[in-house]
């Protein structure tokens, strides 16, 4: 390798470094002293667990209103919901019946006395 070409690969991993280490780092001092700084590790600005458990709820809400009030009713509200606003369309986009909250719906009211 030339003298060039080690420089720019020096130089390089020096950007790279550097790069990373703008988006936040951590100190740290050694049992000899010497104070290294590593560059943080990259972090989902949500946690994945709580999407799950939001989607979960969702679901789990969809299905104790079905089992409440009946999948006609339920129907005919999200048809309401349909023809309102865009928030009230969207709304009934989400509150849709499917085919897990229909069959969470069925386990409940199977369970229910």
């Amino acid at each position: 390798m030339t003298d060039y070409a080690q420089f720019e690969k020096r130089r390089a991993a020096l950007s790279d470094k550097h790069r990373k280490l703008a988006r936040g780092y951590t100190a740290k001092i050694g049992d000899d002293g010497l104070i290294t700084v590593e560059p943080r590790r990259f972090r989902l600005p949500f946690r994945p667990r709580i999407v799950v458990f939001a989607v979960a709820s969702m679901f789990l809400f969809k299905s104790l209103m079905i089992v409440s009030t009946g999948l006609g009713t339920y129907e005919g509200r999200i048809d309401t919901l349909r023809a309102g606003t865009t928030v009230e369309q969207a709304a009934a986009w989400i509150m849709q019946p499917d085919l897990i909250s229909g069959g969470l719906a069925e386990l409940i009211a199977r369970s229910l006395p």
